[in-house]
């Protein structure tokens, strides 16, 4: 089960922000290297680092559950050498792909349910060779936290990236310790140069698991070496929990 929200209509807006995401695409380039060339990326949105990767040399297959997002990511990147853009759902899929060597994701917010998180986790491990890595970036659960909400509030980018199309968001957000839950509650708008504006909702929660979890369905999945630190955010993407793990050779 995964909340994905409104994205289906977001897929045409999904860089309003304006930010150049290089440095967040060289990073992950920079730890998949370390690793081997075969690339796997679920829940990819439009699947720009996966493009940013394989005209870099990588073979990459990256998937996504809203068909949307992957049409825009066709439309884009479509024409990429190395560069798979598939539909998929991450917490029941097979790809007729060899074994990859790494594979990351940013999202795992969005699987609500623990038993989804050890499906989701053995698929990938299913499609990972042995000594491959994983690497997930998360929200922790943490006992003892408290629970917070944040008012609503106007997003506007960095810059206005559309031309003739004026963007920004409206959204409010509150955190639930006991459950371990993000509720976000936005609006987008988008002002076309003859007055009219366009909105929709975009309203979903994201879910949290502890370190504990998190070891227990990395270990029935097949995973090994688990490690945990944390990356700060430099720019306006990445940055939390980080989550690595190794594929045993014992699967």
């Amino acid at each position: 089960m995964q909340d994905t929200g409104n994205y289906a209509q977001h897929a045409r807006f999904w860089d309003w922000s304006g930010h150049d995401r290089t440095e967040e695409h060289e990073y992950w380039l920079r730890y998949a290297a370390k690793y081997g060339n075969h690339v796997l990326i679920p829940m990819c949105a439009w699947g720009e680092t996966g493009a940013y990767l394989a005209r870099r040399g990588f073979h990459v297959t990256a998937f996504d559950i809203t068909p949307e997002m992957i049409a825009q990511g066709k439309k884009r990147f479509g024409d990429i050498p190395g560069l798979a853009l598939l539909e998929g759902d991450v917490t029941h899929f097979k790809f007729d792909i060899p074994p990859v060597d790494f594979c990351f994701s940013m999202d795992f917010g969005h699987i609500l349910t623990f038993a989804d998180l050890k499906k989701a986790l053995a698929c990938i491990g299913d499609h990972l060779r042995p000594g491959g890595c994983l690497v997930i970036e998360t929200m922790l659960r943490r006992p003892g936290a408290k629970s917070d909400y944040f008012p609503p509030k106007t997003f506007y980018p960095l810059r206005q990236v559309y031309p003739h199309i004026k963007v920004w968001k409206t959204g409010d957000t509150r955190n639930d310790a006991k459950t371990g839950r993000c509720y976000i509650s936005q609006t987008f708008y988008a002002e076309y140069e003859d007055g009219h504006i366009e909105s929709f909702d975009h309203s979903f929660y994201l879910q949290s698991y502890t370190r504990g979890e998190w070891r227990t369905a990395l270990k029935e999945a097949g995973f090994g070496a688990i490690k945990h630190k944390r990356r700060e955010r430099k720019t306006g993407y990445g940055g939390g929990d980080r989550i690595e793990a190794v594929k045993t050779s014992k699967i």
